[in-house]
């Protein structure tokens, strides 16, 4: 039989872990993610036992509350992860724009390298 306490604990412990990531994704601490994700793989597998053998062990608003952090919390993640990927996609085009290799192509013909674009002046009258 499962013990109402824990499926509570594991719902605070979730809560306040979840909390903290938000945080760390708005202080920018990404380094601190990859701590958090072990713990909240395990407290989300209490969580998920303690519901199994008892799942009115928590009431619905506290699920509820857990529902909107965890949202809250993926929603703070998916932009994280977009904007590394556009800063990865930028840094490598300014690296192959301005490195050795870039100055031809696989084909052999010479890359157009220009750091900037050349801007064109409108003559038409």
């Amino acid at each position: 039989m499962s013990d109402p306490r824990k499926a509570l604990a594991a719902v605070d412990a979730l809560g306040n872990l979840l909390r903290r990531e938000i945080a760390a994704v708005e202080g920018g601490a990404f380094n601190q993610l990859v701590e958090f994700a072990s713990e909240k793989a395990r407290l989300t597998a209490v969580l998920e036992e303690q519901l199994s053998q008892d799942p009115e062990a928590v009431s619905k608003d506290k699920l509820r509350d857990l529902k909107d952090l965890i949202a809250r919390d993926h929603h703070h993640l998916q932009l994280a992860r977009q904007a590394t990927s556009e800063m990865i996609s930028q840094v490598s085009q300014i690296r192959e724009k301005h490195s050795i290799a870039g100055i031809y192509g696989r084909s052999g013909a010479k890359r157009d390298n220009r750091a900037t674009l050349m801007t064109t002046v409108d003559k038409s009258f």
